[in-house]
């Protein structure tokens, strides 16, 4: 298979930009688009040419071999069902679903029918975690600290912050520590939505690692940033800027090393986008699995639930 036939459904503030990233590759023929909106499908006609649904149906009956799928958490079960029942392999945006049986649903059908399942956790590739990973992989990592802050999306209605920004966090640690979750500290509030809208969590990794995350839908500008300490070094990397320095040869004059790593800048989005099609063409297991999503899932839910309980107690 050298060319892939591929759709979108959902074309809204994330949708498009798989569209957009889909039209300019060489080994990618977007057959097409599905959107309820006709204001979202105006815009991808106007703009890339490219014929559009409003009925997902219609489109997975092209004969694809892959789709994109960016709508409401709360539609991912039942859209990627009938995408992999027709024999469709899917790049699901994150999270993976609502409830772990409805993510266990989609992973169980896209096993039975032998075919792909990636999970759009996009900072997975952003270029700053592998000069990380890699920075980090052989020393004693204390503890990870992550701002995940912005400004509330007005699309977004069906979760909250927990699951719709945390799940990044949760399986960006866990890649990074090579480690399980021991033990989980949350406290969460809702603000301005029903949802959570703030969430800072405390977590205890089995290797010992300490973590912790900042989310809000509250703060006026986006910020996400990481910080690492080990022992040998502190590392901060900012996801947006792509930026990573390490500070290390600390002296007892309070003098260190700042050494700017070398980061090759990309596209998040495209080199997730560009791995999906790989994994389809040479037949390798997709980087973010059904696991993997699954697994961020069920902490994200984990520190909901033990924040209500705690709050009862209160």
């Amino acid at each position: 298979m050298e060319t892939l036939k591929v759709g979108v459904i959902g074309v809204g503030s994330m949708g498009k930009h798989h569209v957009r990233v889909y039209s300019e590759m060489h080994n990618v023929e977007l057959a097409g688009i599905a959107d309820i909106n006709p204001k979202n499908r105006e815009y991808i006609r106007s703009r890339y040419g490219i014929e559009g649904y409003n009925d997902y149906n219609e489109l997975l009956s092209r004969n694809l071999d892959a789709v994109s799928i960016a709508v409401p958490t709360t539609l991912h079960k039942k859209i990627a069902l009938l995408a992999l029942s027709k024999g469709v392999n899917v790049l699901l945006e994150k999270p993976i679903a609502d409830t772990v049986k409805n993510a266990n649903d989609i992973i169980k059908k896209s096993e039975g029918k032998g075919l792909k399942l990636m999970i759009g956790h996009v900072e997975r590739f952003n270029p700053i975690v592998p000069v990380i990973k890699n920075r980090i992989e052989n020393m004693n990592t204390i503890l990870i600290n992550i701002t995940r802050v912005g400004p509330l999306p007005p699309k977004i209605k069906d979760v909250g912050v927990m699951i719709d920004l945390g799940v990044h966090d949760i399986d960006l640690i866990k890649y990074l520590t090579n480690s399980e979750f021991k033990n989980m500290f949350p406290i969460v509030s809702s603000n301005i939505t029903e949802k959570e809208d703030t969430a800072i969590v405390s977590f205890e990794m089995k290797n010992g690692t300490l973590a912790h995350i900042l989310i809000d839908w509250l703060t006026p500008y986006k910020v996400r940033k990481i910080e690492i300490l080990t022992k040998n070094n502190f590392i901060t990397g900012d996801f947006i800027s792509q930026k990573v320095v390490e500070y290390s040869r600390y002296k007892e004059d309070g003098s260190y090393i700042v050494n700017n790593l070398a980061v090759p800048f990309g596209e998040p989005l495209k080199l997730e986008i560009d791995s999906f099609v790989d994994c389809i063409i040479n037949d390798k297991p997709p980087r973010v699995t059904g696991y993997d999503g699954l697994d961020a899932l069920k902490v994200a839910l984990n520190c909901l639930s033990i924040s209500k309980r705690l709050s009862k107690k209160l």
